[in-house]
């Protein structure tokens, strides 16, 4: 799906700072470049260096946070956090990106309130926001979860992605032809295999050529793999969706076979966790 935009870190300003404490500032300033310049360790020994002087300052564990999120450690970031919003409950972007890391730790219901949270001070952003829809069918509340997919169309009418979303939640909350006849029409979604996925849902196309239209012309190895990465997704996801289940555990993990940089692959990892606790 595309990126929610949101603004996640406030900028450092001098006012932020005791003036009496200068090398403090410095080492937070210094830690904040770190992290811009993805260099996560260096980032980590100054953040730490500022805690240990400042401890009641919610800014450095926020920006520990942040690095922890950039190393892909969301327990570590979930933690500091935590403490930011005891030290600072006003900072409000530590709702959004904790609901993120509770989401990829599959604490799905914590990750609702988070995103809930966030909302409540960025209420315009609400239509924005298709990572709620997910986590709210995960949650098992699939009428919300449609009501957030068919707002989320308002802002971004010709995403494939929030239509099989949608379709999904429909047909657990009511059934598959309903899902199908309430389909939302994309007439162009420019990313492959993204309008053969369409017709998989729409009933006119099978997982076959889904998985086809994704190897079609001979893309290029990092284009292929993140086309795989979607054909296989969605294959995996329509599948339960009819109640074909062997066949949506096969496609899910050859999904994760193709990683990406991408929230959807978060989600892969997290629909695999949470399929094996049911078993």
């Amino acid at each position: 799906m595309k990126c929610l935009a949101l603004l996640l870190l406030v900028a450092l300003t001098p006012r932020a700072f005791a003036q009496d404490n200068q090398p403090a500032r410095a080492l937070l300033l210094e830690a904040e470049q770190a992290q811009a310049q993805d260099r996560n360790a260096e980032a980590l020994t100054l953040v730490a260096r500022y805690i240990e002087q400042v401890p009641t300052d919610a800014k450095g564990y926020y920006l520990r946070a942040v690095v922890y999120d950039s190393m892909k450690e969301p327990e570590k970031a979930i933690a500091d956090y935590d403490k930011t919003l005891e030290l600072d409950p006003n900072r409000d972007a530590a709702y959004q990106r904790r609901g993120v890391d509770h989401f990829m730790t599959a604490q799905v219901k914590e990750s609702i309130a988070d995103f809930d949270k966030y909302l409540e001070s960025h209420p315009d952003e609400k239509p924005h926001h298709w990572q709620r829809g997910i986590a709210l069918y995960y949650a098992g509340r699939y009428e919300d979860g449609a009501k957030q997919f068919e707002l989320h169309r308002t802002v971004n009418p010709e995403d494939v992605e929030n239509a099989a979303w949608h379709f999904l939640c429909v047909a657990r909350w009511k059934n598959v032809d309903t899902a199908r006849a309430g389909l939302i029409p994309i007439k162009e979604d420019s990313r492959i295999p993204m309008m053969k996925v369409h017709e998989m849902f729409a009933g006119k196309a099978t997982p076959d050529q889904v998985i086809a239209e994704a190897k079609k012309d001979n893309p290029q190895p990092a284009q292929l793999n993140r086309q795989l990465f979607y054909a296989h997704l969605y294959t995996g996801l329509y599948c339960e969706a009819i109640s074909k289940n062997e066949d949506a555990k096969k496609h899910l993990e050859e999904a994760i076979k193709h990683e990406v940089p991408d929230y959807m692959y978060g989600v892969a990892k997290v629909h695999l966790a949470l399929l094996s606790k049911t078993k």
